[in-house]
């Protein structure tokens, strides 16, 4: 089954590391990035759909962590004196 979506604009700076974790939570299953355009390929996948969902929370969760890392790092560096 292949399924295509597109990805926003503002999330393709994150789509390499998404979808490294994808395709660790998900072996077996193919992700192929062309530009904004993500295919996700797999056999016997019972609900490609889910897949899609999955994908998203994946490449969410690491725009939400990109954006935050320089406040963690601040925060840390506050605490520890480094």
């Amino acid at each position: 089954m292949l399924l295509n979506f597109e990805i926003a604009p503002e999330l393709v700076p994150y789509v390499a590391d998404a979808v490294v974790r994808f395709r660790y939570l998900n072996p077996g299953i193919d992700v192929m990035i062309s530009g904004a355009t993500a295919v996700i390929a797999g056999k016997g996948v019972v609900d490609i759909r889910d897949l899609e969902q999955q994908f998203m929370f994946c490449l969410y969760r690491q725009k939400i962590y990109g954006e935050t890392l320089p406040l963690r790092r601040a925060l840390v560096a506050g605490v520890t004196g480094r």
